[in-house]
């Protein structure tokens, strides 16, 4: 049976608890947290293949937006052969003709539609798996080097602290005071081959603080 997220967040601290209690005898076991969604969206790999995304759907819709048109066409042609063959004005023979011109238009259009539904399905596939191997690509990169800088500094577990508030779930983390956060140092780490319109801006300076006006001098006492 499948434990909820609630009993699994238990089970995770219990356990993180006990061997704290049996490490203090030892050695103290060093917990650090990063916020792993904060540094997904800040990495700039991450902004690149939602570009990427972008710029593939968008051309997945100019097709889609031609064989649109390229229907709309064909029922406006068959629309006119329709009239075409109900105007009694018109020959019995002309009639004929475009009732036969008609019938093929239908076809085209059916045919079309259906190739219209069927490419719609297979864009939506290829996005989403697309996006899914990017998605999944950028994660193993950001665990790389939260390990590598996890090692570094001597932890020995990283747990991650985000919450994503589209998505709402009990956090592993519920209460942090953010000395062994380490998210900022890792963002610095995955952003510094980054560039042009991917490279972070960079963080504003404090202002410095106006000087301190004088005031008049006192008055000499006489």
């Amino acid at each position: 049976m499948t434990r909820s997220p609630l009993a699994k967040m238990a089970a995770t601290l219990l356990a993180l608890a006990c061997l704290t209690g049996t490490a203090t005898a030892q050695e103290p076991v060093k917990i650090a947290t990063v916020d792993l969604l904060k540094a997904f969206d800040s990495y700039w790999k991450t902004r690149l293949s939602n570009d990427q995304l972008k710029e593939r759907g968008s051309d997945f819709d100019k097709v889609r937006i031609g064989m649109i048109e390229d229907l709309n066409l064909l029922r406006e042609e068959y629309n006119r052969l329709n009239v075409s063959i109900q105007d009694q004005a018109n020959a019995e023979e002309k009639r004929a003709d475009d009732q036969k011109k008609a019938q093929v238009k239908l076809a085209e259009y059916k045919r079309l539609e259906q190739q219209i539904i069927e490419y719609n399905k297979n864009a939506q596939k290829t996005l989403g798996d697309q996006t899914q191997r990017l998605r999944k690509g950028r994660l193993a990169e950001i665990q790389t080097v939260i390990s590598a800088k996890a090692k570094e500094l001597g932890y020995d577990w990283v747990i991650d602290s985000s919450q994503d508030v589209m998505l709402p779930r009990t956090p592993t983390v519920l209460f942090t005071n953010g000395k062994n956060d380490i998210t900022a140092v890792v963002i610095e780490i995955l952003n510094k081959d980054a560039a042009g319109k991917y490279k972070p801006s960079e963080p504003e300076l404090p202002a410095e603080p106006s000087p301190v006006a004088e005031g008049p001098p006192a008055a000499t006492e006489k």
